[in-house]
């Protein structure tokens, strides 16, 4: 009797891009089903991963609560996976961070050593389809009540991971340790999502003026955006913050060839990377989500010591197109257009530094990254920020599409006689250069604030 074998009905895989085409009279088995659900869901995906992109959609905070027992907690929320799956968490889910490192600590040592330590992880969401509802189904002889049953449906699931917060390495560098035959396991790579974002600080650069040449040429452009598809830059390989001037003529044909080698070239290489095929046939190999990582530190009996610190700067998550507009809306109507058209100053950089010799630092938060870099001459520093909107030199008398006004407070030094002040020298491509000093010309200020408004728009 060992040698029989449960029948079952021989089934070709499902062609994601191949619909059924009924007519009249035509036998319909569970093949033309299957093939008809899979052609549906494929476009269902497709629509979310190729259109939209992927990430969080709405909740899944990630909180830590200490009382009674330190945990994690992630509210009920929607995201879409790499493959285009919608994950619903319809309530909230909590994982005890001790517990989780008890019952891996054998496999944590191993690969860590023993504490005391710091640990980084990963809260992790992944999509899991799980059969359900079983009924009868016509068996054959000899089969047993098992095989007499199948599931009728099948539910959209999820599955909620700690991992370790680093990426999965191709094969273990030589010396270096594996990890252990356990249920550890690593966060998403995401190198569309990092790329994406390395897009993105790169388009942030691009300043449009119609007062001077582009300051690089269209090949110099679109090469910069190849380079994405070799992945992330190093760590010792800072990416450029200078800004890129775009003469307004050449504005469109350049963004253009930027988007097309995105669209052709760059985004297809991670794509292929992910799902083993240039054209998608294949289902990406991620099928989870970062929801953010966990950095603390543990001591003695694998337990946390500490605050656990959540850092959601890598979540990737997508805003409903309802909110873009609103946000295209407000970038429309709060610069102003025409002659004569000014906007309102905004502030734009904000902060205040404290002089020591030749060294500058900031005293306290600054708005949008303001940095004053000290220059050659002494007392002279050049004023940069990073955040939106960035620098762009105002040129023209006056300026034809943008002015900045500085305001500016200096610290007396030790030889506090004669009054101390801050002056606007010039505009640069890279910065705002300011003189910070005594009346005297010598007498070095102790530090500085400074606020830096901008007004665009345009005059008579």
């Amino acid at each position: 009797m060992s040698g029989f074998q449960t029948g079952t009905a021989c089934m070709q895989k499902p062609d994601p891009l191949k619909r059924m085409n009924y007519t009249f009279g035509m036998v319909l088995g569970v093949d033309e089903f299957r093939q008809e659900q899979a052609y549906l869901v494929a476009k269902y995906a497709s629509q979310y991963r190729y259109a939209h992109g992927y990430g969080t959609l709405s909740g899944l905070r990630v909180t830590i609560d200490t009382s009674p027992n330190l945990q994690v907690r992630i509210t009920k929320g929607v995201a879409v996976n790499p493959r285009g799956q919608e994950i619903h968490v319809c309530q909230e889910m909590c994982a005890r961070i001790n517990d989780w490192l008890v019952n891996n600590r054998t496999a944590l040592q191993d690969l860590l050593g023993s504490p005391p330590l710091s640990l980084s992880l990963s809260v992790v969401l992944c999509y899991r389809a799980c059969p359900t509802d079983s009924v009868p189904v016509p068996g054959n002889p000899c089969s047993s009540q098992q095989d007499a049953m199948a599931p009728s449906h099948i539910t959209d699931s999820f599955q909620l991971k700690l991992c370790l917060d680093s990426n999965q390495p191709v094969s273990p560098a030589i010396g270096s340790p594996s990890l252990p035959a356990s249920d550890l396991c690593f966060r998403p790579e995401q190198l569309e999502e990092e790329a994406t974002s390395a897009f993105g600080s790169l388009l942030r650069r691009i300043r449009v003026t119609d007062v001077s040449a582009s300051s690089i040429s269209q090949k110099d452009l679109v090469d910069m955006v190849r380079q994405l598809a070799a992945g992330p830059a190093p760590v010792t390989s800072p990416p450029s913050s200078a800004p890129i001037h775009l003469y307004i003529d050449d504005a469109p044909a350049f963004l253009r060839a930027a988007f097309l080698v995105w669209i052709t070239e760059v985004r297809p290489t991670f794509q292929a990377q992910s799902s083993g095929c240039g054209c998608g046939c294949d289902a990406p190999a991620e099928d989870c989500v970062l929801l953010a990582e966990l950095r603390f530190d543990v001591v003695a009996g694998w337990q946390v010591s500490g605050d656990v610190t959540v850092d959601e700067s890598r979540r990737p998550y997508l805003i409903e197109t309802r909110l873009l507009q609103e946000s295209l809306w407000s970038g429309a109507t709060g610069g102003g257009s025409g002659a004569g058209a000014v906007s309102a100053p905004a502030v734009v950089a904000a902060g205040s530094f404290t002089i020591s010799g030749t060294s500058v630092s900031a005293a306290g938060p600054v708005l949008n990254g303001l940095q004053a870099l000290p220059q050659a001459t002494a007392g002279q520093y050049l004023l940069t920020w990073t955040g939106f909107p960035a620098y762009t030199i105002p040129t023209g008398s006056p300026s034809n599409a943008h002015d900045y006004v500085v305001k500016g407070t200096a610290l007396a030094g030790l030889a506090a006689s004669s009054p101390y002040v801050v002056q606007v020298l010039s505009y640069q491509n890279s910065g705002i250069l300011i003189g910070v000093q005594g009346t005297r010309g010598t007498d070095p200020a102790a530090g500085f604030s400074v606020e830096i408004s901008e007004v665009t728009g345009g005059f008579a």
